[in-house]
């Protein structure tokens, strides 16, 4: 989680007046989801040069990621998990990503 962190930090290059809030970004970076993690570090890669000022509330106001399900028609390694009450399928990867209850293999 640190080398996550840390790669997002340098991603982001913060503003000068923001190199404070570091430690305050690392602990709410640690309480979301590896999910969010995942998909906050992307976002900050994908935009060059970064548009945002303050990294706390960047990490604050990311909205969590949902998973993806599929059809059944897809290949690749497929299962089914329960998810809000229904039967889904997806990757194998998104279930453990999301921490999802496995239910069987497709």
């Amino acid at each position: 989680m640190d080398n996550d962190f840390n790669d997002f930090w340098n991603a982001y290059q913060p503003d000068n007046t923001f190199l404070n809030r570091r430690g305050a970004t690392y602990r709410l970076w640690s309480q979301r989801s590896p999910a969010a993690r995942k998909a906050i570090l992307a976002a900050v890669q994908k935009v060059r040069p970064p548009k945002w000022k303050n990294p706390y509330f960047f990490v604050v106001d990311f909205p969590d990621p949902q998973p993806v399900f599929l059809r059944g028609d897809e290949s690749g390694d497929i299962v089914q998990v329960r998810y809000n009450g229904a039967y889904k399928l997806c990757t194998r990867d998104t279930m453990e990503l999301f921490g999802l209850e496995w239910v069987r293999d497709w």
